[in-house]
């Protein structure tokens, strides 16, 4: 049974009990609506935008099949962020270059609204997410304490979805990309099993790297793992490559995955000491609407007392970094942590120069180290909230339910 403390998590902010139960028994449980930019509608624009709402749907799976029903290249499809496919979703897709309004018979697929524009969207093209979520198997009693200690704020961790619920090993094939160990990578990506789902294939070929063999018996819906067999059978132990036939923003998540793993930890330890601005600390400013920006000020002793009260009003963020080819650390208390944690795992910044597959190279960046959620409400074990993009509700949820097991969310 796999755990929070395998992707890096392993702190509380609250320190009550939870609730325990279950999200998403059922596909109703766990419902999102993305929040939009301004879309300018044209009916002369040259692109079709979607309000679609998905049941049971992952937003790349989803796309992949719209773009083989409209005979396009699945490029041509954007959307502002990934959804979980055992939830219900609303959200918006940008179909580039195309004027006229398509037909969609897709099961499970609702389309909402359809209109043009000269504009399109891209990755994070979001003011946020609002969030339905039903716990079940729980009593919801004694919540209130928790919601007291939240104060409005919780970990701003990467959540499960981020490195796979039944399969939590994207971060691990990442830290083989940036090590250069594609093999390996290649390896644990197709031959890893998950222990809700034996897969012959992934067993044949995690234990002898044979295409061939593994091909014939793996899963017909495993299409990436398919994609990237295939290709090492025309192109033997060519596993850079095979690699490079995934979809680029899913190749990509590898090593965002890698970059998550990391942040978490860091931000585990850094809760066990308090969350409250230290010198040396590096903050992030906000936008007009709260999200917090990659604009920093570092915390300190003639500023701290200033920095305190706008951390306290959401105004600016503590944060950590995404770390890549062009971090630099923090000072004081987080500083020392990003160094421990990064030394801990035997890396440096030019592994993150991918020279075979430079598109997965990362500069990275930094991130908040708690988050805010709005417009909160509960009745009884139903809840409701807002969240900026880029965090995550199940991340939220953990506080409440202090489920370790990551198969309860």
């Amino acid at each position: 049974m796999h755990t929070h403390k395998e992707i890096g998590i392993y702190s509380y902010l609250s320190f009550s009990p939870g609730v325990g139960g279950k999200l998403k028994k059922e596909v109703n449980d766990f419902y999102v609506e993305e929040v939009p930019i301004n879309i300018k509608r044209d009916n002369n624009g040259k692109n079709t935008v979607l309000k679609i709402r998905l049941r049971n749907w992952e937003t790349n799976r989803f796309v992949k099949v719209l773009s083989k029903k409209l005979g396009i290249s699945r490029n041509r499809i954007r959307f502002a962020g990934t959804k979980d496919k055992r939830s219900v979703s609303t959200q918006y897709f940008c179909i580039y270059n195309l004027t006229k309004i398509p037909v969609i018979d897709i099961k499970d697929v609702e389309i909402l609204d359809v209109f043009r524009s000269n504009n399109c969207i891209e990755l994070g093209n979001l003011l946020g997410n609002k969030f339905r979520i039903q716990v079940s198997n729980a009593s919801c009693d004694g919540v209130e304490k928790i919601e007291n200690e939240l104060n409005g704020r919780f970990p701003n961790f990467f959540g499960v979805q981020r490195f796979g619920a039944t399969r939590p090993t994207t971060h691990v094939v990442g830290k083989y990309i940036i090590l250069g160990n594609y093999r390996e990578a290649v390896r644990y990506y197709i031959g890893l099993q998950s222990e809700f789902n034996a897969d012959d294939g992934r067993k044949i070929f995690w234990d002898s790297l044979d295409p061939r063999a593994a091909i014939r018996e793996i899963d017909r819906t495993a299409e990436y793992e398919r994609a990237m067999l295939n290709h090492l059978i025309k192109n033997p132990e060519d596993y850079a490559g095979a690699i490079r036939v995934l979809p680029k923003n899913l190749a990509k998540m590898f090593v965002h995955a890698y970059q998550s793993y990391l942040f978490n930890i860091m931000v585990s330890k850094r809760i066990e000491i308090g969350v409250e601005p230290t010198i040396g600390d590096i903050v992030l400013k906000t936008d007009k609407q709260g999200m917090p920006l990659q604009d920093y000020v570092k915390v300190t002793s003639f500023n701290i007392n200033k920095i305190k009260k706008m951390t306290a009003e959401g105004k600016a963020y503590i944060s950590t970094v995404l770390f890549g080819y062009e971090t630099k650390f923090s000072g004081g208390v987080q500083g020392e942590i990003e160094r421990e944690v990064i030394e801990e795992e035997n890396i440096k910044r030019e592994n993150f120069r991918i020279k075979q597959i430079p598109e997965l190279s990362s500069k990275g960046r930094r991130r908040n180290i708690l988050a805010r959620f709005k417009d909160y409400s509960r009745n009884n074990c139903y809840f409701s909230f807002f969240l900026h993009p880029g965090t995550y509700a199940t991340s939220l949820m953990r506080e409440f339910m202090k489920r370790e097991e990551l198969e309860f969310y």
